[in-house]
């Protein structure tokens, strides 16, 4: 055992190495040392999502309360735990990039331990090796600080929880189960599927105390469920969660439509995302719009069924292996549900891919050292063949592309590059104001990051809801629409990018009071505006620093798809 706990180690070790080449450039920057192939240039800039969660989480730590001061349509853990290295290590690149590792080390000691009791050391060891490989995965966002870490640490903890309890007996598994699943439904509701699986696994317990347990497993769930809600409430933000979390959430799944184009979610599941033409990326198509999500790891993704497979239904296998591939299932259906399939999305399967794919290989190498048949042999083949096509690939397209570039070739966030270096002009220029103030009417988060600037809007982000009914009738929207136009009135914010077709009332806004800059030369009605009594003095800015024309960045011809979220 001694062994195998020192390989786990290494394996952490290696990870915080191999997430680490995301911002290598910085890492060399300050100590000189470059320790990765490939970190030249500069480190990979957040995207969308990164920039706003780390600018609610500063607003957070301000004094601004979530569903209150701030609107979103997801619970609120994720945002709370996105304040702390915030607090800790300030508002940069630098923290919201080591944010995720604390989390992907812990998921992956519970890989290692899941593996350790299901199937022996030689599972731990790969389950955990392959989940710091896939984890990372450029194409599926892993190697950036996505809220599916945190789902992933609190579901393979509940996991690993009614493991231990289910051997061992005992209540307090089963209730820290109940509490860690209801942690990953506080980062996204989705999260609450396995919680499913679980009570059917314990209504159909042949042995112990079922009742009891089922008791112990709701009592956590509903217990952490209750404790956030409370919290909301003593903000004086209960009603508005309500409306956030509830009834916009529900929205979104339900009255939003597929965009122009879009492929049938059958087919999505398996492509991804297809571009506003309705063109679907390579292998299924040709656009430059995304790339596919399993790019960097289809081989691993190929062995992902025969493997659970192997894991359900083998005469080796056991009542804990059936939930692991049943929990398996539910994380897949995760990806399913919110009918969006975004790349990072997928990272919820990633865990039992992992699992699924290192217990195969475990099994069979055992099998094939007492006697050789078949049936181990390919099954031992399908899992090696499987682990080296991933590594030349993460290896490949990975640790050897210069980390800018991962967000150009990977994620279609050749917008996210300029939209650093517009922030960082705006962060310049801002000097000139004397409140200065930003309003985004569109996924352009990353202006708040960089430009160091606060939306003059509780309403922080123009998801696909909002953009699609901000001039048509619409119970939540209409009334948004209203605020954020009364938001704009009383504080005038000297900044407005529009990054959609602004709705009527927006441009009529626009052209009494703003000016298109010439920083973002884009039309009809995009852009960047500034406002006309100050406009001068901001397009004429000669403090310190240069800066010339930067390419169009309003909608997805600027470079990408719009909010993953």
């Amino acid at each position: 055992m001694r062994k195998s706990i020192l390989i786990l180690l290494a394996i952490l070790a290696f990870d915080v190495w191999y997430r680490s080449h995301t911002f290598g450039p910085t890492v060399v920057d300050a100590t000189g040392m470059r320790l990765w192939p490939a970190a030249v240039g500069p480190s990979e800039p957040l995207d969308c999502d990164e920039a706003i969660y780390a600018h609610m989480g500063r607003r957070i730590l301000a004094g601004d309360v979530l569903y209150r001061d701030l609107t979103e349509n997801k619970p609120p853990l994720g945002y709370w735990l996105y304040a702390t290295p915030i607090a800790i290590l300030g508002y940069n690149e630098t923290a919201i990039r080591l944010f995720p590792i604390p989390y992907v080390l812990a998921t992956i000691a519970i890989v290692w331990w899941i593996g350790v009791r299901l199937s022996g050391p030689l599972a731990g060891g790969l389950a955990a090796f392959l989940f710091a490989v896939l984890s990372t995965d450029p194409y599926l966002f892993g190697n950036g600080s996505n809220l599916e870490h945190l789902m992933n640490f609190f579901a393979i903890a509940s996991l690993g929880l009614m493991i231990r309890g289910w051997e061992r007996g005992g209540t307090w598994p089963f209730v820290l189960a109940g509490v860690t699943i209801g942690a990953a439904t506080l980062v996204k509701q989705v999260a609450i599927l396995p919680f499913g699986v679980y009570l059917a696994a314990l209504v159909l317990r042949p042995m112990g105390s079922r009742w009891k347990s089922l008791g112990a497993i709701s009592l956590g769930l509903l217990g952490t469920l209750g404790a956030a809600a409370l919290v909301l409430v003593a903000q004086g933000a209960g009603v508005s969660a309500y409306d956030d979390i509830v009834r916009f959430g529900r929205a979104m799944a339900t009255d939003l439509p597929p965009e122009p184009g879009a492929p049938s979610g059958w087919v999505r599941w398996l492509t991804g995302n297809a571009d506003p033409q309705g063109a679907l990326p390579w292998p299924f198509g040709k656009t430059a719009y995304l790339v596919w999500w399993a790019g960097g790891s289809w081989p691993a993704w190929v062995a992902l069924f025969p493997c659970l497979a192997h894991v359900a239904f083998a005469p080796t296998t056991s009542a804990t292996r059936r939930l692991l591939a049943a929990w398996t299932a539910a994380t897949m259906a995760e990806v399913v549900l919110p009918g969006m399939y975004w790349p990072h999305y997928y990272l919820l399967a990633t865990p039992g891919l992992a699992l699924a794919m290192a217990i195969t290989g475990a099994d069979c190498l055992a099998g094939l050292r007492a006697k050789v048949r078949p049936s181990d042999l390919a099954g031992a083949g399908v899992v090696v063949l499987a682990t080296l096509g991933t590594l030349y690939l993460q290896t490949r397209d990975y640790l050897l592309c210069p980390p800018q570039e991962l967000t150009t070739r990977y994620k279609g966030g050749g917008q996210w590059v300029v939209l650093r270096e517009l922030g960082r002009e705006l962060d310049r220029r801002k000097v000139v104001f004397e409140n200065p103030g930003l309003f985004v009417w569109g996924w352009q988060s990353p202006l708040f990051f960089y430009g160091r600037l606060d939306q003059a809007s509780r309403h922080l982000f123009t998801d696909n809801l909002l953009r699609d009914y901000a001039d048509k009738p619409h119970p939540l929207i209409t009334p948004r629409v209203a605020e954020i136009l009364e938001d704009l009135k009383a504080k005038r914010p000297p900044l407005i990018f529009v990054g959609y077709p602004p709705f009527p009332a927006l441009r009529s806004f626009l052209i009494e009071g703003y000016l298109p800059s010439r920083l973002v030369p884009t039309g009809n009605g995009l852009g960047l505006w500034v406002a006309k009594d100050h406009y001068a003095a901001f397009e004429n800015f000669d403090g310190p620093g240069t800066a010339g024309p930067l390419k169009a960045l309003a909608g997805p011809a600027g470079g990408g798809p719009g909010p993953g979220r």
